[in-house]
C-alpha cells in the first residue's frame, strides 16, 4: 500500500475517459462534495466504472475546508468495504480529505498523531484525483490541510502525492464567477512568484501570463470556450510548477483571509491585490517596475491600471468593502503579525 510517486497528469478534453484504465485492479472510494459540477462528474464517473466492472464505494458531503471528523468517517468506510484506492472528485477540499483518508486507513492509532508530530507514516493507500478547479495546484502537492477547532493544520508526506490526476476541462463547466476566481488566483500567484524569480525564469513567467490572459479573455467572451478553458488548466499546472515561492506573503495572506471570512480565494486575492501593489511599490519599486515590464509590457503605474481593469472585467472585487467585508483593527491584527501585510489589509479595507 505504500505510495511514493511523481504524479501522472492526464490532461485535455475527454481525458476523463482514461479513468477506468488508470483504476484497473483497484476498489475505489469516491470522495466528493455536492455542488452541481461535482454531482455531474460523480454520475459520469459512476457510469464509467460500472461499464468497466470497477468496484467502488461512495463518500459524499465533503464541505470546503474539511475536518478530521470527515476524514475519520472516510477511514471507517474504507476499512469496512476494503477499498484499496481513494479517488477525489472536485476541487482542493475533496483532495485534502481524500489524502487524510488514504493516510489513516493503514494506521492503527489516531489520525491526528501525524499532524501533532507524534508519528511518521510508514504507508498509505494510493490517492488520485479528477480535478474541476485548475487553480489550486493540489495535483502537484504532497500536503494535506485539515481543520481542527476552526484552525487549519497542514501535514506533508511524499506518500500523499497523487498516483495520477485527471485535468479534463470538460468537467469544469463553471459559471462565470467561479471561473474568474480561478483565473485570478493564477494571475496573482504568477505576479507574486515573478517578484522573487531569477532572471532565467522570467521569460517563462511572461509566456505563462500571455497564455493565461488570453484564456481569461476567451472565457469572458464565451464561458463555454473549451480552448480557453483548456488554456486555463495548462496555465494552472505551469504556474504551480514554477520553482519559486511567494516571499511577499500575498498568497498566504489571501488564503488566511479566505478561510477566516469564507471567501473564494480568487476574491480574497483580487480584493487585496491593488493594495498589495501599492505597498510593494513603496517597498520594492525597482522590482515592481521590472515585473510589470516583463509580465505586462508596461511600467508599474500603467500595470496597476491594467490590473484594476482586469479585475473589473472579471467582475471581481478590487477592495475588501467591494467584497462585502468590513474588517476591524482587531480583525486585521488577528490575520497577520507581519507589519507590511497589515498595511496591505488596512489599505484594502479603506479603498
Amino acid at each position: 500500500m505504500t505510495q511514493n510517486y511523481e504524479p501522472q497528469l492526464v490532461t485535455g478534453p475527454g481525458s476523463l475517459q482514461q479513468l477506468p484504465l488508470l483504476l484497473q485492479g483497484q476498489k475505489v472510494l469516491l470522495v466528493h462534495g455536492h455542488r452541481p459540477v461535482e454531482d455531474g462528474l460523480l454520475q459520469k464517473v459512476r457510469v464509467l466504472l460500472e461499464q468497466h466492472g470497477i468496484a467502488r464505494e461512495n463518500m459524499g458531503q465533503i464541505l470546503p475546508d474539511p475536518t478530521f471528523k470527515s476524514v475519520k468517517r472516510g477511514i471507517r468506510l474504507c476499512r469496512k468495504t476494503g477499498c484499496t484506492m481513494v479517488l477525489s472528485l472536485g476541487g482542493g477540499s475533496t483532495l485534502q480529505c481524500a489524502r487524510g483518508i488514504a493516510l489513516g486507513v493503514p494506521y492503527k492509532g489516531k489520525i491526528k498523531d501525524f499532524w501533532n508530530g507524534k508519528k511518521k507514516p510508514k504507508k498509505a493507500l494510493a490517492v488520485a484525483a479528477v480535478l474541476t478547479d485548475p487553480a489550486t495546484g493540489d495535483e502537484l502537492s504532497d500536503s494535506c490541510t485539515l481543520v481542527k477547532k476552526g484552525k487549519q493544520k497542514k501535514f506533508r508526506s511524499p506518500m500523499l502525492t497523487c498516483r495520477f490526476a485527471i485535468l479534463d476541462p470538460e468537467q469544469s463547466q463553471y459559471p462565470p464567477y467561479p471561473t474568474m476566481n480561478q483565473g485570478f488566483v493564477l494571475v496573482a500567484r504568477l505576479f507574486a512568484c515573478a517578484l522573487e524569480a531569477r532572471d532565467r525564469q522570467l521569460p517563462a513567467c511572461r509566456e505563462i501570463m500571455d497564455g493565461l490572459l488570453e484564456s481569461i479573455q476567451g472565457l469572458e467572451t464565451d464561458i463555454h470556450n473549451m480552448e480557453a478553458r483548456t488554456g486555463l488548466y495548462k496555465a494552472g499546472v505551469q504556474v504551480h510548477r514554477l520553482p519559486v515561492s511567494d516571499k511577499s506573503g500575498l498568497t498566504t495572506l489571501a488564503g488566511d483571509l479566505a478561510f477566516a471570512c469564507s471567501l473564494p480565494l480568487g476574491t480574497a486575492l483580487s480584493a487585496l491585490f491593488p493594495a498589495w501593489w501599492d505597498v510593494m511599490m513603496q517597498k520594492k519599486p525597482a522590482q515592481m517596475q521590472r515585473i510589470s515590464h516583463i509580465l505586462l509590457g508596461c511600467g508599474a503605474q500603467q500595470g496597476r491600471q491594467r490590473m484594476l481593469s482586469l479585475i473589473s472585467e472579471m467582475n471581481l472585487a478590487a477592495s475588501l468593502p467591494e467584497a462585502g467585508l468590513k474588517l476591524t483593527a482587531r480583525d486585521i491584527k488577528g490575520l497577520t503579525e507581519d507589519s507590511m501585510l497589515r498595511t496591505v489589509l488596512q489599505k484594502a479595507a479603506r479603498d
